[in-house]
């Protein structure tokens, strides 16, 4: 088999009925009310420790309530873990990916690929989620708010988010995809500097459009558009029920069972800093 990555070249087309997205559209309300204004810190992760499941393990945070990006959707993610469990009592999500997935960085585990360690080649969240089985890549064009975009800048910059929907060039909201679309609303942690640094929204516009700033909606403009995954990386969480939980595979076959320890990589990139 090829070392080519074919998820990448062939995201699938249907609308992933199975999503997760009520349970992380929930938790991002929770967490911009209970947890927004923490700070932003490259180098820091997770605003306190977290919860895994109805015993009394934790994903540890380092610098609370500091946080960066990527660490922002995993805490998403991991919450909106928490909040089912709470209201199903359900525990499938911490049985099927044991918090050792979160808390170690080999190719068996979730962390490495979430945060781009070296050598686990991985282009984002929704790339992460997707190889483990429990999420599905997806083009732009079919995103619903609750899914996941990792992005690439025109400035070499990138960052990942929660997708809150399509706008158009004048930071109106649009139900549905279609060719106003000029970028989109996203939850992540971000602003590095400014008054709302940590958990935040901000209004994202794609290249070259950067509409003037308008009052309470913070830009980020510079992303770039494009098909390939590698460049605008975009999915979803599934339902657990639609969970298929297996290491990597995409290309990935010969190291994918290596318990080796891989070296974090330099994310000095997801800098925070946007427009506004």
């Amino acid at each position: 088999m090829s070392g080519r990555d074919e998820s990448l070249e062939n995201p699938a087309e249907d609308s992933a009925p199975d999503r997760f997205n009520d349970f992380v559209l929930r938790t991002v309300d929770l967490l911009l009310r209970e947890r927004s204004g923490g700070g932003y810190d490259l180098n820091s992760y997770f605003t306190r420790d977290l919860a895994y499941g109805p015993g009394s393990e934790r994903v540890r945070a380092n610098h609370p309530p500091l946080t960066m990006c990527v660490a922002a959707v995993t805490e998403v993610i991991i919450e909106a873990f928490n909040l089912y469990h709470r209201e199903s009592g359900d525990a499938t999500p911490f049985r099927a990916l044991p918090i050792r997935s979160w808390q170690r960085g080999s190719m068996q585990d979730i962390r490495a690929h979430i945060f781009q360690y070296d050598g686990a080649k991985c282009h984002g969240t929704a790339h992460a989620l997707a190889r483990f089985g429990i999420g599905r890549l997806l083009p732009f064009e079919v995103l619903q708010p609750g899914d996941f975009i990792t992005m690439n800048r025109t400035s070499g910059n990138g960052h990942t988010a929660v997708f809150l929907g399509y706008i158009d060039r004048n930071y109106a909201d649009l139900a549905t995809y279609s060719s106003a679309a000029a970028g989109f609303k996203y939850f992540s942690a971000q602003g590095k500097g400014s008054s709302d640094a940590g958990f935040a929204y901000r209004w994202a516009f794609f290249s070259p459009n950067c509409p003037a700033p308008v009052a309470g909606k913070r830009r980020d403009c510079g992303i770039i558009r494009s098909p390939k995954q590698e460049l605008l990386n975009t999915g979803c969480l599934l339902h657990s029920r639609a969970w298929s939980v297996h290491p990597p595979r995409d290309g990935l076959e010969a190291d994918a069972g290596s318990s080796t320890e891989l070296k974090p990589s330099d994310l000095s990139r997801y800098d925070g800093v946007t427009t506004d």
